[in-house]
């Protein structure tokens, strides 16, 4: 089934994190691949998309109605980088309902430059790219036309963003950490009524602790003791302990 862009003529794209990754890309593509690329992505050529950590995938028909295989490389993050982006995701509560409704604040990007990272490709010598199709050593027109339904994509859904870079929603949700003075909750505390029930105890005034089970060797089942020393020595046992009492 062919992906059909919302967008018929003018610019593809309207947010401004789906603008920032359709400039950078199209620094990637050049003049000649950007018009080819959006007249095939507009033509509903790309028959899918699949995104994933550092890749984007989809097959494109060409005039001819054959198949290739075009993709987008834009590298996950680095340990490094992921550490940094998510100390300043996690600062903002918001950000993941924001962008699971659509929207990526572009003060984020603004903080994240202070680390020199960026949830966008910083610039084309971010991006790869490789395609089936003969045109070496491209990008191609193929390339092209994924870019462009990526963009679109991203323009509804900035979490793709968060996919490529090799994260998810859920990990812009910070951990439950330590409560006040360093201590995470439940964790060193006393139940209520434990510190005099302990003081009780301590002063010899609390109620007494019934006292362990005896062991009573007479009691010993001979037929339980075989399956473990044998038959002749679960009654040796037995006996010796049943003489004594």
């Amino acid at each position: 089934m062919s992906i059909i862009l919302r967008s018929r003529r003018g610019a593809i794209g309207t947010r401004w994190h789906a603008v920032a990754l359709r400039e950078g890309a199209e620094q990637l593509l050049g003049p000649a691949r950007v018009g080819r690329g959006k007249a095939d992505a507009r033509a509903g050529r790309v028959q899918w998309l699949d995104v994933e950590a550092g890749i984007v995938r989809g097959d494109v028909l060409d005039a001819e109605g054959e198949l290739h295989q075009a993709r987008l490389d834009l590298p996950a993050f680095r340990p490094d980088d992921r550490r940094a982006f998510l100390q300043v995701a996690r600062s903002h509560p918001e950000l993941p309902a924001r962008m699971a409704g659509g929207d990526y604040p572009q003060g984020i990007e603004a903080e994240l430059a202070a680390s020199e990272i960026s949830l966008l490709p910083r610039d084309a010598s971010e991006l790869t790219h490789d395609c089936s199709c003969l045109d070496w050593p491209g990008p191609c027109r193929h390339v092209g036309a994924l870019v462009y339904v990526l963009v679109e994509a991203v323009d509804d859904a900035p979490a793709l963003l968060l996919t490529l870079r090799g994260l998810a929603l859920e990990d812009l949700v910070a951990p439950a950490g330590p409560g006040p003075g360093g201590v995470t909750p439940g964790e060193g505390t006393v139940p209520n009524g434990a510190e005099e029930a302990d003081g009780a105890e301590a002063d010899g005034d609390g109620p007494e602790q019934p006292e362990a089970p005896v062991f009573d060797p007479a009691r010993t089942d001979p037929a339980r003791l075989a399956e473990v020393v044998g038959e002749d020595v679960a009654a040796v046992i037995h006996r010796f302990y049943t003489d004594a009492s």
